[in-house]
Order: C-alpha cells, then structure tokens, then sequence
C-alpha cells in the first residue's frame, strides 16, 4: 500500500460520498490538487489520510467545513486552532442543551395525563405560548 493511486469514484464509494463532494473540498481547498491521469483525479494514502481527518471532524457537525479548512489549512494568518475547537466545543453544548430539552419535553408529553397531550397538555400550550410571546419580541423596536 505504498505509492496506490484511487480515482475520484475509486474513494467516493469507499468513503460513501458523491464524487460531487470530493470535488467540492477540492474546490475549498481542504484537499491538496489531486493528481489527474486524462480528465480523472486520483488520490494516494496520503490524500487519503486528509479525506478521513476532514470527515471526522466534520463527521455529525463537530466542526463546520469552514473551521476545518481553518485548522488543517497553511494560511499563516488563519485563526488559533485551539479557538477554532474551543467555539466548536462550545457550539456542541449548546446543541446538547437544546436535545435535553426537547428529551425532557417528550418525556412529559409521553407520561402527561391528558388523553391528546400534544394538543391538551397545558405544560406544552404555556411553553408554546412562552415561544410564540419571545418571537413576537423581536418584533417589537
């Protein structure tokens, strides 16, 4: 496994993604100019190996294609790496708040008394009405 060399389409199916999408981090930039044999671009180990750093990072919205140019990129200008995954870090909890809150909704909504909870249950209609009351703010000058 040394000097290999994988078509576009070779590792798009291995990595389970569109050929559209390797282009794309092409276009970006977050993968180096692959080699092109004809009008076909071809991957080693070692673009390989940045493909896989890119999808774990970017794997379930950890951090977002932008950040991961950031840190993986050679711009001496670019932003401190450890900013980058201590926003992403921040940005994740904020994301785990919101999903506790919405499990902790669900499971009233799934031991609440009423026989139609998501159109009876009064916890739900003052935390509806909480939301619609915020919104209507920002109307408001």
């Amino acid at each position: 496994m040394g000097d290999e060399r994988y078509s576009i389409s070779q590792v798009a199916r291995c990595f389970g993604m569109p050929v559209s999408t390797l282009r794309y981090y092409d276009d970006l930039g977050l993968l180096p100019a692959a080699e092109r044999r004809g009008n076909v671009r071809h991957y080693g180990q070692a673009e390989l190996r940045r493909l896989a750093l890119i999808r774990r990072l970017h794997q379930h919205g950890l951090v977002s294609l932008a950040d991961t140019a950031t840190l993986i990129g050679d711009d001496p200008d670019r932003p401190s790496g450890r900013d980058v995954l201590t926003g992403s870090i921040t940005a994740i909890e904020q994301q785990i708040d919101h999903l506790r809150s919405a499990q902790k909704l669900l499971e009233h909504l799934l031991t609440c008394p009423k026989a139609d909870p998501v159109r009876e249950c009064s916890q739900l209609r003052a935390e509806l009405g909480q939301a619609v009351d915020e919104a209507l703010a920002s109307l408001i000058i």
